[in-house]
């Protein structure tokens, strides 16, 4: 089987919709009243952050990938 890479934005989002479940659960079973202010917010904070993420090793990796012009002409035919 293939390895493939990392995908940030998958990860993360599934931690944090886990996390928000988990939230919920904890806060019903306590007799708990969550405000909806306070929880969504934080949810688009991380899946922002999950795309800025993705957008860095996006860069990065096309950074690597790179090769200048000027070692083209330097390879031996």
């Amino acid at each position: 089987m293939r390895r493939h890479d990392l995908d940030w934005i998958s990860l993360i989002a599934g931690l944090v919709f886990a996390a928000l479940a988990v939230t919920y659960l904890v806060a019903s079973i306590a007799d708990v009243s969550l405000d909806g202010r306070f929880v969504w917010p934080a949810v688009f904070i991380a899946l922002g952050a999950a795309g800025v993420a993705t957008a860095i090793t996006a860069a990065a990796r096309q950074e690597k990938a790179f090769v200048p012009a000027d070692s083209l002409d330097d390879a031996p035919t």
